[in-house]
């Protein structure tokens, strides 16, 4: 090599090794950049991921109308199939009763026809599937009907012309909310009816105390016992709340500042409820969990009635717009249904079962259907969540292992038998190693069971304390005591099942256990939906 050529390439590598101290130095003094963690593939950017996140079912809005040219005032289901509408030709005129058992698909007149000259009829109420009553609204009193059955209408009294609201408790117990603050209740289904209580207070009024009368907007009873109603006065803006804990006989009054008249009321339990002040679109929803001593506002108005299927799920209504709730009532959402007609009234039996009624013999039923199903006419509606309890798992685990002891007693019991032991052999040696038949053959299938049994105890308390009836007094009672008596009845069956030393006191015992699984069974779904149902949130 030249001595020319390596001078050259000494400057070129100098003038490399300068460049790259130069960039080392500059890296050391810039800050160190932030790295970015690697991107993973989102799930949804998948095929097979982006199939697994679209939703499996959707609620609708369908058609089950009245072939009439009715207005329609009022709508009580006792159950998502079997319910009544009231109404007339007019809000005045053509007083008509109609029932269906088929979830609207066919309707039958009850009580009067579209012709008539009868007063129509509104403010439907019931405490079962066949006790129930109905209001006409004459030119002086309130006629109320009643049906023991369900079918047949009779005229059990009347109230004040200008009541408020009206519940019964039982076939005989009923108040109602008269005029001027008075509360009346009666104890012979509504044939004469006493005065109670008068609904005034001493409150302060900008400094000043002043005597103040009341007017009744709703009343509430969550058990034959426990009921609420709710007031205002023009006098003193806030929240006038009445409480009874004997059936209507006495009440107290609280009364709690807020920026509006009180309009309505809904209570989850005795303790947790909800109150919304001022006008139905633009006024405010209070919230009280100690029975109405304090009261906190909250960012809704959710609308002019407030209804809740359970303590999760509640919805209201205002004119076409149906607000919904699905955690008790901590956020609202709400969506404007282009219904033919201006609804009137909703109904919701069930979180997943809601219905409709307005002018023109409307009705619309709600139901949460498969994503690809095509119903005519239907609206779209959000799908509300499935109910979901451990108690539907545990049930269903239940079975399959009754059913499995069964089949396993039976495989003992004809073992015996074909090898000439028979019902003395599998007695003698039940007695001789001194326990049950089923201890000997079947002491594992057992002992699970009485787990899963101890678990179902464990959890009725909670379901029956998450699950109240609060369209139905005594349906939502007798439930929370039938699961009660169910979950003992299970302990007992176990019991007389481990002490059974003869095949026929086995085979009694088992008949017995699987009748008070079957009861269970019934029990946890036919309050709520379709069994294996399963749906989103609602989508936003």
């Amino acid at each position: 090599m030249s001595r020319k050529t390596f001078l050259a390439r000494l400057a070129n590598w100098t003038l490399l090794i300068t460049a790259f101290g130069f960039m080392q130095s500059a890296q050391a003094q810039a800050p160190t950049p932030r790295k970015r963690p690697a991107q993973k593939p989102s799930p949804a950017a998948t095929p097979a991921a982006a199939a697994a996140e679209q939703p499996k079912y959707k609620g609708i809005w369908e058609p089950v109308s009245y072939s009439e040219d009715l207005q329609l005032l009022d709508v009580f289901f006792v159950n998502a199939d079997v319910g009544w509408v009231a109404g007339g030709t007019n809000a005045v005129h053509g007083g008509i009763i109609l029932n269906t058992r088929d979830g609207g698909s066919s309707w039958t007149v009850q009580y009067g026809d579209p012709g008539s000259s009868e007063y129509a009829v509104r403010d439907l109420r019931f405490i079962d599937e066949t006790t129930g009553w109905a209001v006409q609204r004459t030119s002086s009193d309130a006629k109320l009907f009643h049906t023991r059955d369900g079918e047949n209408w009779i005229l059990a009294g009347t109230m004040a012309e200008h009541y408020e609201d009206y519940m019964f408790t039982s076939e005989t117990t009923g108040v109602f909310l008269g005029p001027q603050g008075a509360v009346f209740i009666t104890q012979d289904g509504g044939r004469k009816w006493q005065q109670v209580f008068q609904c005034a207070a001493k409150v302060q009024v900008e400094g000043l105390w002043r005597n103040v009368g009341c007017h009744w907007k709703r009343l509430q009873f969550l058990t034959p016992s426990t009921g609420y109603a709710v007031a205002y006065s023009y006098d003193a803006k806030g929240i006038f709340l009445a409480r009874t804990d004997d059936g209507g006989a006495t009440w107290s009054l609280t009364y709690s500042e807020a920026p509006g008249y009180a309009e309505d009321i809904f209570f989850l339990d005795e303790s947790t409820g909800y109150v919304r002040v001022g006008h139905e679109s633009t006024g405010q929803l209070y919230k009280t969990e100690d029975g109405g001593q304090t009261w906190t506002g909250m960012a809704a108005s959710p609308g002019r009635r407030i209804l809740f299927a359970d303590p999760e799920v509640g919805w209201a209504l205002l004119y076409n717009k149906v607000s919904f709730t699905t955690n008790a009532g901590l956020r609202w959402n709400s969506r404007e249904y282009r219904f033919p007609a201006t609804t009137s009234a909703l109904s919701l039996p069930r979180r997943d079962r809601a219905y409709v009624v307005g002018d023109h013999g409307m009705i619309f039923r709600y139901r949460v259907v498969p994503i690809a199903e095509e119903v005519a006419k239907a609206i779209p509606a959000p799908a509300m969540p499935v109910f979901d309890s451990p108690l539907d798992d545990q049930v269903a685990q239940l079975e399959t292992q009754v059913e499995a002891l069964e089949e396993e007693v039976k495989k003992e019991v004809g073992e015996q038998g074909a090898s000439g032991g028979g019902q003395a052999g599998g007695e003698a040696a039940a007695q001789t190693s001194g326990s049950s038949l089923v201890d000997a053959c079947c002491q594992e299938q057992v002992q699970k069971i009485e787990a899963t049994a101890e678990a179902v105890a464990s959890e009725v308390p909670k379901f029956t304390g998450k699950y109240r009836s609060l369209n139905l007094i005594f349906a939502g009672l007798g439930l929370v005591g039938q699961l009660f008596g169910q979950a003992q009845g299970l302990k007992d069956s176990l019991s007389t099942l481990r002490q059974a030393r003869d095949p026929a006191a086995l085979s009694a015992a088992l008949n017995e256990l699987s009748g008070q699984v079957t009861g269970l069974v019934q029990s946890t779904k036919s309050a709520f939906q379709s069994p294996g149902q399963v749906q989103e949130q609602p989508q936003e």
